[in-house]
């Protein structure tokens, strides 16, 4: 053990130098820091004015992101959008989604979602925004959105979504933009749809909706716009 004048003198030494932040000390770059791993991938972060913190992610065509790359982005509890759209993920990683308890718009078009990611989704009560055209979800997926009260906008636009899934779209209190173009849905949807009286806009060209099923929903919902643009 140092006589205690020398172990005085090596402290006082030590102070000398300046306290390393991790940017300053290289961990920053270093593999596992999320925002660099995101940034890697051709991701792109935007942090709030106000408090500084990441509110929003993009990682929109992102051709090497995998599920497992979802993990780094639990750690941002502030994120309100998160955007990974013409993405090959599936959805098996949206376990890591499950702390984002502040997202409010989740962007999934493009992407090889599931029934099964819908489920692990479910949770996200604070979810605004979903669009989810393009993807491998089906009729019987759709149950899963039951549990999301403040679901304002829902894309489902170029799937196979039917009149049968339809029917769980009643369950949404707050649905005002439905998107149903190019799906299955013919004019058995219709008194499902005219059940949803908080809807504003709904999109249902190229589908088998007919003239006569436009009129009853133009009198059942004479707030809300419908395009039937392509039929």
């Amino acid at each position: 053990m140092l006589p205690l004048p020398a172990l005085i003198t090596l402290i006082s030494s030590l102070s000398a130098f300046p306290l390393l932040s991790a940017k300053d000390s290289g961990i920053e770059n270093e593999p596992g820091n999320p925002a660099r791993e995101i940034e890697n991938l051709g991701g792109h972060l935007f942090k709030s004015p106000q408090s500084g913190k990441v509110v929003e992610i993009s990682l929109n065509g992102a051709r090497n992101l995998t599920d497992e790359d979802l993990i780094y982005l639990s750690s941002y509890r502030f994120l309100t959008d998160l955007s990974l759209e013409r993405t090959t993920i599936t959805g098996s990683g949206f376990v890591h989604l499950a702390k984002l308890e502040k997202l409010e718009w989740l962007n999934l078009w493009q992407t090889q979602v599931d029934d099964r990611a819908l489920a692990r989704i479910a949770g996200l009560k604070s979810l605004k925004h979903l669009p989810i055209g393009s993807t491998r979800i089906t009729d019987a997926g759709l149950k899963h959105l039951r549990k999301m009260p403040n679901l304002i906008y829902l894309g489902l636009r170029d799937t196979g979504i039917t009149d049968a899934g339809a029917v769980n779209l009643v369950a949404l209190p707050a649905l005002q933009e439905l998107n149903l173009r190019n799906t299955g849905v013919t004019d058995k949807c219709i008194d499902s749809l005219l059940r949803i009286k908080t809807l504003q806009k709904l999109w249902l060209g190229e589908t088998a909706i007919s003239a006569m099923g436009f009129k009853r929903l133009r009198s059942g919902l004479p707030r809300c716009k419908i395009d039937l643009t392509g039929n």
